[in-house]
């Protein structure tokens, strides 16, 4: 009991120092959640990833030799991510409060559904310095680190889902050119989330579009992959994850590219990361 507090006002006490510190205590791993924005309107859904380790890059002897060796890595802390790729509807809550332009988005139809493209890495920041300004919370990109440990949701196989692309008309794995997609899609993006999720509830980490990673691009690795990349650092920054205009073997969970920091196209968009206390 605390030093001169009758019993009753120590447990208020004990009560009131629960309450400050359960809501991240509550935040499990799986779990979804989004921040408050102005207005009622809601930030981008979160998953929350559990803290551990992986061994990032190649495992299955047919990729690129940018990714091996393979890599010890350590996840020192859960985090938040993006349940889905950044949409459009998502940057329109953005682009209203800062007037900001909205990016081209090619006239393809329910584009408020689909993934934000023509985003550059500097843009992107921009988006999260406002969403971590908006909501008290710190949100950035994943260090490429952190996107494949999301990506791959505890597994070491080729893709996410196993070694084969096993992706039927019926029940497409993903959104690419070769994964057996819907005709009507095949030359733009997909909406987000229409595929089956991996196992830390994460939808479209292979096709759709590539994504922005916080990481400048380094060959072998050098640490550079678990770090965010400086601002004045102009060298270019790792993209990962494949897009709908990619082959099946681009959407391998440790496939890296490299964009410059001020590119954008048509295939290319975010998600973000928050931060846990």
């Amino acid at each position: 009991m605390a030093a001169g507090l009758k019993p009753p006002l120590a447990r208020c006490l004990a009560a009131l120092v629960w309450f400050a510190v359960s809501p991240a205590q509550a935040i499990e791993p799986g779990h979804v959640f989004s921040d408050t924005l102005a207005q009622g309107k809601q930030g981008p859904q979160l998953v929350v990833v559990p803290a551990g380790h992986y061994r990032m890059g190649d495992h299955s002897g047919r990729g690129n030799h940018n990714e091996r060796p393979l890599l010890p890595v350590e996840i020192n802390r859960a985090f938040a991510i993006g349940r889905y790729e950044i949409s459009f509807t998502d940057w329109q809550h953005y682009a209203a409060a800062t007037r900001t332009a909205m990016p081209d988005n090619e006239g393809w139809g329910l584009s408020a559904q689909r993934p934000v493209i023509h985003v550059s890495w500097h843009q992107a920041l921009g988006y999260c310095q406002w969403l971590s300004k908006v909501t008290g919370q710190r949100y950035r990109l994943p260090t490429e680190a952190e996107w494949e440990y999301a990506a791959r949701a505890g597994r070491d196989s080729y893709y996410w889902w196993g070694e084969q692309l096993d992706s039927p008309e019926t029940q497409p794995r993903a959104h690419c050119r070769g994964c057996a997609t819907s005709r009507l899609i095949q030359n733009k993006t997909e909406r987000v989330g229409q595929f089956a999720a991996n196992a830390f509830g994460l939808h479209d980490t292979a096709g759709n579009v590539w994504e922005w990673t916080a990481s400048r691009f380094a060959s072998p690795f050098d640490g550079s992959e678990q770090r965010i990349a400086s601002l004045l650092d102009k060298s270019p920054r790792v993209v990962r994850g494949g897009a709908w205009n990619s082959g099946p073997s681009y959407l391998r969970t440790s496939q890296r590219d490299m964009k410059q920091p001020q590119h954008k196209d048509y295939a290319l968009g975010f998600r973000v990361l928050r931060e846990l206390p």
